[in-house]
């Protein structure tokens, strides 16, 4: 008789994981431990000093000395007649600069970039200047400057029957002084971290941009500024929160021309009025929140007109 024998395996043995594997689980702690390190004090101070100040402004605009007030304070800000002044004037400005400040950052920020060499550098230190004069000082600067009696330009505002720096800054002068100091302060900064990003495309669509023959018109419009939108947005968001809340300059302006400015000229002075002067913080915090989701709708907006954090993978159409 046969017998049958049978050979049994030995279990099989557990494969090592690859190198590659190991060591990824080992760094995955450490970059989280590194990601923490760079956002954890932002989120702190995000918290700190605008989360909580936002929440206690909500809180302030509803309750009134422990009570609830029933959106009293929100009501009386939207009846109050200044308010309309106000925001027509900083919408005005804002149609008047944002669009000059972007179209002048965007065409310098270009330039350089297709123009490199040492007058580059040169350039960057040319255009950053103003803007490292800000706030009250840039707009004292500025008060100078259209003084005939102290400013370099006498001769060009005497043309204009310029006599005082009243009539440089009464009527629709206002407007126009803002729009350039404005443009003056912010360029510079934003001319730099345009450049910057314009330095990082990758070199080899450049390239192939220049090998099927694209001029450089073409290559800035079709290539490079579709591959900085995220920048171009980012500049646009900020700027518009910027000048949406301005305070400084028409505060400072104002001291050299009594009655032509009014306290309340912008949102933010109106808010400023409404918390030193009446003592109403509850129609300030109100206020102030108005603006602040004003800002955030803008930025919801540009955002998604932009598409500013969709990602592509080559493989998406």
């Amino acid at each position: 008789m046969k017998t049958l024998t049978t050979t049994s395996r030995p279990p099989a043995l557990a494969t090592p994981a690859p190198v590659s594997s190991r060591r990824r689980r080992r760094r995955r702690p450490v970059r989280t431990a590194a990601v923490w390190i760079l956002v954890g004090p932002y989120t702190v101070f995000l918290v700190l000093f605008g989360l909580a100040p936002a929440g206690y402004a909500l809180w302030t605009s509803f309750v009134d000395n422990g009570s609830f007030s029933g959106g009293r304070d929100w009501a009386a800000v939207f009846h109050d007649y200044r308010l309309g002044d106000a925001a027509a004037h900083v919408t005005t400005y804002l149609l008047l600069w944002l669009p000059i400040l972007l179209l002048m950052v965007l065409s310098l920020a270009f330039t350089l970039h297709a123009r490199p060499g040492r007058t580059t550098s040169m350039l960057q230190l040319v255009y950053y200047l103003p803007g490292a004069v800000t706030g009250s000082a840039a707009a004292l600067l500025w008060l100078f400057m259209v003084s005939p009696d102290s400013s370099p330009f006498s001769p060009l505002l005497k043309l204009m029957d310029i006599e005082s720096a009243t009539d440089a800054l009464s009527g629709g002068n206002l407007l126009a002084v803002l729009t350039v100091m404005g443009v003056a302060v912010h360029a510079g900064g934003w001319i730099v971290v345009l450049y910057g990003a314009l330095n990082a495309l990758p070199r080899d669509v450049l390239e192939a941009a220049q090998v099927d023959g694209a001029s450089a018109w073409r290559t800035m419009w079709h290539v490079k500024l579709p591959m900085v939108r995220t920048y171009v947005a980012f500049v646009l968001i900020s700027s518009f929160a910027s000048g949406s809340q301005v305070f400084v300059e028409p505060t400072v302006l104002s001291t050299s021309a009594p009655g032509q400015i009014s306290p309340t000229w912008s949102v933010n002075q109106l808010a400023y009025v409404y918390a030193t002067q009446d003592g109403d913080f509850g129609k300030a915090a109100a206020l102030s929140l108005a603006m602040l989701a004003v800002g955030v709708l803008a930025a919801w907006i540009v955002i998604t007109r932009t598409r500013m954090y969709a990602t592509h993978s080559p493989d998406s159409r």
